[in-house]
């Protein structure tokens, strides 16, 4: 039997057999740990597997309130939006849009995808032309049916509900469910009545998998349960208190023993992780209270046996400040992904100046002259003897980048500033922009270090212009103040000696460093903490210095 196969039964399974435990309702400090209290009767069923889920109950309970308002607060409202409409425009619902999903594996054969029924219930209506990927040009069959891209079909019974199933299940569910949303098959009055009032509720027959399902080697740590008839499970969400029970039907009380066993056994292994993060130096320290709070509800978990029966139930409560918990993390998240883009970006600027290498042999410091050509000394002042760059490095280069259309909108023989060029200014490619704290339109803070101690003009040959070694040296850096993208403008360091506050000259878009991209293209992120010895020698391709490790 194919292991995808039994995703959906088993991903919903283990979740209430074993993760769903850790996170239990928390007793009053001075009650005694509560009772077991499992389902109060056996449910009828003969699915594999029968799951609902009651969506409403959790959107409109406190928890979910308290942490979409503390993403708007951390300032990421925007992203939750745009994470929201993206689902939205994929599966033509909104999560938030969503009041129940339910779903029922009828079974898993030991051959190929197993027979299932998907009801989606949302409070507005569905859009038929884009719901689950659909093509907007799909057309349904005489039944209604449409057929969806990966398999499988989809039906809508009213406006504001949709049906993906098994094409096998077809002729019970237009007898049932298409006829009847209250208790037409899959449902039945018995499944419908015990989950009614529940957050959760699932009812697994394990003994309708195939054996070699239940004996395979990925469980085998699990054996103990996969011997069980039955399990069925409740969750409920109250205020910010989360409550779950479980019972387990054995065929024998010998067998509800061993599962006993194994249960506590992975409780405390589960416990003993949880110690090892409230002990460790990591960054857990913002959702330590959570961490503690599921480290007491591992220890105040039961497991029971009573006959056949074994029964498990705990709880987790949500008693700390959450908002301040999931602020933080949206902090650290948001913060991580600008450095990811940050660092891409910077690839992507040095696989340019490997490819203008490739093609010319050299690559410009600073800037070019008419034409695009590299700087000689004809193009010199003939007063001050400096360079008159027309462009900046980074228009040269944009070819490279993917932007050669922009580049041809140049005229290469005016300057950055001539009244043609200076239209440009504001169409600064993406790769350029500043991530952490956007800036006004056309500045960028990537910038080469020009200098005695650092790159010099005209242009460097790789790898020849680097005898301390392409990735000992820095070839852009995120300086500190923008300039103008288009301008001939960078960090210059044109005294003889380096400035003793060097590091003042980078860095600010990003909390505890910046970014710099290497002549060997190779992106790397140096931390606040750097010395100014070390940062002068990755500036200055020929020093001979040995590098510290500092960075």
């Amino acid at each position: 039997m194919p292991r995808r196969s039994l995703v959906v039964p088993f991903g919903i399974l283990f979740t209430c057999l074993v993760l769903v435990p850790a996170c239990k309702k928390k007793p009053a400090p001075t009650a005694a740990p509560p009772e077991p209290s499992a389902p109060t009767s056996t449910v009828s069923s003969d699915y594999l597997l029968f799951a609902h889920l009651n969506v409403k109950d959790i959107r409109d309970g406190a928890i979910f309130t308290e942490v979409k308002q503390a993403f708007a607060k951390a300032g990421g409202g925007s992203d939750w939006d745009q994470l929201e409409g993206r689902i939205g425009r994929e599966t033509g619902v909104k999560p938030t849009d969503v009041d129940a999903v339910t779903v029922c594996v009828t079974e898993a054969p030991a051959r190929g995808e197993p027979n299932f029924v998907l009801i989606v219930a949302a409070n507005k209506p569905i859009p038929k032309t884009s719901a689950f990927g659909l093509n907007p040009q799909a057309k349904p069959d005489a039944r209604g049916f449409y057929q969806m891209p990966g398999g499988g079909l989809i039906h809508f019974p009213n406006d504001k509900t949709a049906v993906l199933l098994s094409p096998a299940l077809v002729p019970q569910y237009l007898e049932g469910y298409a006829k009847n949303q209250t208790s037409g098959w899959p449902l039945t009055p018995d499944l419908t009545r015990s989950a009614a009032g529940h957050t959760a509720f699932v009812v697994a027959r394990l003994d309708k998998l195939p054996a070699e399902a239940r004996n395979g080697n990925e469980f085998k740590d699990f054996a103990p349960f996969l011997t069980a008839r039955t399990v069925t499970v409740t969750a409920d969400l109250k205020g910010k208190e989360l409550s779950t029970t479980a019972r387990v039907t054995f065929p024998d009380a010998t067998a509800a023993g061993r599962a006993k066993e194994k249960g506590q056994e992975l409780i405390k292994m589960a416990t003993s992780e949880v110690e090892k993060l409230m002990t460790s130096k990591s960054d857990f320290a913002a959702v330590l209270p959570a961490v503690k709070e599921a480290h007491r509800a591992l220890q105040a978990a039961r497991v029971e046996v009573s006959g056949s029966d074994l029964t498990l139930a705990a709880g987790y409560k949500v008693d700390f400040d959450l908002g301040q918990m999931v602020t933080e993390a949206v902090k650290k998240v948001r913060g991580s992904a600008e450095k990811i883009t940050t660092t891409n970006n910077f690839k992507q600027i040095g696989i340019a100046l490997h490819s203008y290498h490739d093609a010319n042999g050299q690559v410009p410091v600073h800037g070019v002259g008419p034409k695009g050509a590299l700087l000689t000394t004809s193009l010199f002042d003939k007063t001050n003897k400096k360079p008159q760059p027309l462009l900046s490095w980074r228009v040269a280069i944009l070819p490279y980048l993917e932007q050669d259309n922009l580049y041809r909108q140049f005229k290469l023989d005016e300057p950055w500033d001539s009244e043609h060029n200076k239209k440009l200014i504001d169409k600064m490619p993406k790769v350029f922009a500043p991530i952490g704290k956007p800036g006004k339109p056309g500045y960028t803070h990537t910038q080469m270090v020009v200098g005695p101690n650092a790159l010099q003009l005209p242009s460097v040959r790789i790898p020849t212009s680097f005898p301390d070694g392409t990735s000992n040296t820095i070839a852009a850096i995120e300086a500190a103040e923008p300039v103008i993208w288009t301008k001939p403008d960078d960090v210059m360091l044109p005294g003889a000696a380096l400035p003793k506050d060097l590091k003042k000259k980078f860095g600010g878009l990003q909390p505890g460093g910046f970014t710099v991209v290497m002549w060997d293209g190779s992106a790397r992120f140096i931390p606040d903490t750097v010395s100014e010895r070390t940062l002068g020698l990755l500036l200055n391709p020929k020093d001979g210095q040995v590098i510290p490790s500092d960075w």
